[in-house]
């Protein structure tokens, strides 16, 4: 997928286009990402806690209409990943804003 936007943001930096609807592209994806990552890096309002409690909610769901209560009972993931998951999206945020800005300064 990173492949496919550095084609697509080398295609449209061509002398002849304008980038600026990618460069826009790419900088709302990277400022998304990055409030979404340090929601869950950072734990924000709960964040990881509310995940963690939906995750478990459709465990026991499934696990009624699959007539196995057992799904419920498994030890799920845990705080950590969700709050390196969180982490490792910011980085990838914060990438994607720093080459927007490297595509439109260049």
């Amino acid at each position: 997928m990173l492949r496919a936007m550095f084609m697509i943001a080398t295609a449209s930096a061509a002398a002849s286009s304008n980038p600026t609807g990618v460069l826009t592209f790419l900088a709302a994806l990277g400022a998304a990402a990055v409030c979404i990552g340090a929601r869950w890096a950072f734990n924000v309002r709960g964040a990881v806690d509310t995940t963690l409690a939906r995750r478990r909610a459709a465990l026991e769901l499934m696990g009624q209409r699959a007539g196995d209560l057992s799904l419920a009972d498994t030890k799920s993931l845990g705080p950590g990943f969700f709050k390196f998951m969180g982490g490792v999206i910011t980085v990838a945020g914060l990438a994607l804003l720093a080459l927007s800005l490297i595509l439109a300064t260049g």
